[in-house]
């Protein structure tokens, strides 16, 4: 019986064990691992905003070709069967001896109509205004995009800086627990005193503390980042990349500024919008210009379309010139004057913009690589003075207080080399946003790439 009920608390081991490996591995299965570049090519792919500005290219291309086909030739089919009589009288004919009313009679009528605009400067430049258009949203998409992708650069760094200050909390933790259990064995051997004691047991409780706080804030920085992919929170994601030391030579600021003139799609939108603001002047200008016009028509003609039926045509080239519309042509040409005013104004702000933007990434840029530098040499003397103190404390030489003093120390280097480094990263995208330069996609480099 004993064995029976082994054998079977065995089985019970052996499935619940299979069912941790079965929930392990669909877990692995589901998770997302993800590089940085991955995650801002998701971000863009994905992404709400992304899509509106898709759909809004979608918008302005379809709205270019309803300017279009205004210039386009245009076919139409029109065909009647109408059997009426008629009143001469209500024609203004009154004459003895015909009789008053005529008919009723068949008539039936079809032709094939075409039109076709042969001059309209006014038709021309709204169209080239239309196109300008189009090219003013494609850039502001692109500007979209590198956002996205920029806010998706954020999150992921974030997270990587949030389980990096997991890592520290978990190694000031462990330090804290070493000191409470010397200062614990050496209070028993006579060396040390329950102050030292408590002292450091607040320490490690301080510890444990934020070892808990970064816990939650690796889980609220996950959060983020699936929010920024456009991905179900629920989805687990493995960042494949660390906080690393970058050693990307920084740009000379001249050439930065000009470059990010020559690329910064807010930039170039905002210089295609004054384009667009232009032509649509020279429409309202033009407007007060003869426009021409072919007409023509073919088709049968006859009482039924099997009786008398004879095919027929017209064909004729019509002139249209406004002469007075009550000053409108002349209100809408001065709406787009002040249009055309607002683009020059918005222009010049958004160049002092970027002039700004780029200044400020860069010196920030300077700013962390130089914190980084400095962050890493203070873990490097705060290491030092850690083991020198704990040496002291071993030997009796001195208490606690100092090694509880080096514990804080270390804890502090060690979370401002990990600011550092997410600093720096997020300086380099920054700057690269400022220069226009983010990348998202294989075909356009993979990533911010810092050039």
């Amino acid at each position: 019986m004993s064995i029976a009920i082994n054998n079977m608390s065995y089985k019970k081991v052996i499935f619940f064990l299979l069912l941790i490996l079965w929930n392990h591995t669909v877990h692995a299965q589901n998770s997302l691992s993800l590089t940085l570049e991955e995650a801002m090519a998701m971000a863009v792919a994905n992404h709400t905003q992304s899509q509106m500005a898709r759909s809004l290219i979608d918008e302005s291309m379809a709205n270019q070709r309803l300017q279009q086909a205004q210039l386009l030739p245009n076919l139409s089919l029109s065909a009647y069967q109408l059997r009426e009589s008629v009143n001469l009288r209500a024609q203004g004919f009154n004459l003895q001896g015909f009789p008053v009313l005529i008919g009723p009679f068949n008539s039936f009528a079809s032709s094939v109509n075409l039109s076709q605009k042969v001059f309209d400067l006014s038709l021309w430049n709204n169209l080239k205004a239309s196109q300008w258009i189009t090219q003013e949203t494609e850039l502001k998409a692109q500007s979209t995009f590198q956002q996205v992708a920029a806010n998706a650069a954020y999150a992921y760094i974030n997270l990587l800086r949030a389980r990096a200050e997991l890592k520290t909390a978990e190694a000031n933790y462990h330090l804290a627990e070493e000191l409470e259990t010397l200062s614990t064995d050496q209070k028993k051997q006579g060396i040390s005193t329950g102050v030292d004691v408590v002292r450091a047991q607040t320490q490690t409780t301080q510890y444990q503390y934020d070892l808990r706080a970064m816990e939650s804030l690796v889980d609220d920085s996950q959060t983020k980042l699936k929010r920024a992919l456009g991905i179900d929170l629920d989805t687990p994601i493995i960042q494949t990349e660390t906080l690393t030391t970058l050693n990307t030579p920084i740009p000379d600021l001249a050439e930065s500024i000009l470059d990010a003139k020559q690329s910064r799609p807010e930039l170039l939108a905002s210089k295609a919008l004054m384009s667009a603001r232009e032509s649509v002047l020279q429409a309202k200008k033009d407007a007060f210009l003869p426009s021409v016009e072919v007409r023509g028509a073919v088709g049968p003609s006859g009482v039924t379309p099997v009786i008398n039926d004879y095919h027929v045509y017209s064909v004729g080239v019509f002139l249209s010139m406004p002469l007075w519309n009550g000053g409108a042509t002349q209100a809408e040409e001065n709406i787009a004057f002040s249009e055309l005013h607002q683009a020059k104004l918005q222009l010049a702000d958004i160049e002092a913009q970027v002039d700004e933007d780029v200044r400020i990434a860069y010196n920030a840029l300077r700013t962390t690589h130089d914190e980084v530098i400095h962050a890493q040499k203070n873990l490097q003397l705060a290491t030092t003075l850690m083991n020198q103190s704990g040496d002291r404390y071993r030997n009796g030489v001195a208490d606690n207080l100092e090694v509880v003093n080096a514990q804080t120390t270390i804890a502090q280097a060690r979370s401002q080399l990990d600011n550092a480094l997410a600093s720096e990263h997020i300086a380099w995208i920054n700057f690269d946003l400022a220069r226009g330069k983010i990348r998202y996609s294989e075909h356009d480099t993979g990533q911010s790439n810092h050039e």
